[in-house]
């Protein structure tokens, strides 16, 4: 598993478009793509204008392929130019810890 932490910062003005973006069309077409296992999405406390994706994919290789998708592209296009900047990183994931929460 590969869990992939976004941060993206929007135009100061533009938090309740995104929000709202990402609710309405984006997380959807996020989760349409193949080789995503799980989404986490939230705003920050301590700086409202930026807001994190957390994906679990399957791979890599999921990952870098569901770029080249049609949802991936619907997801991108639902924040257009709502995004200042942003960063990535990605995380091989080891097997959960039994009895603990996922």
């Amino acid at each position: 598993m590969l869990l992939e932490i976004a941060e993206i910062e929007v135009r100061p003005g533009a938090e309740e478009a995104f929000s709202a973006a990402m609710r309405e069309v984006g997380l959807e077409q996020l989760s349409a793509c193949e080789g995503v296992v799980s989404i986490r999405f939230g705003r920050g406390v301590e700086n409202p204008s930026k807001f994190t994706f957390n994906v679990v994919w399957t791979s890599m290789e999921a990952h870098d392929s569901a770029r080249k998708l049609d949802s991936f592209g619907r997801f991108r296009a639902a924040f257009g130019d709502l995004g200042v900047g942003g960063t990535m990183s990605h995380y091989v994931m080891d097997e959960a810890i039994p009895g603990q929460a996922a």
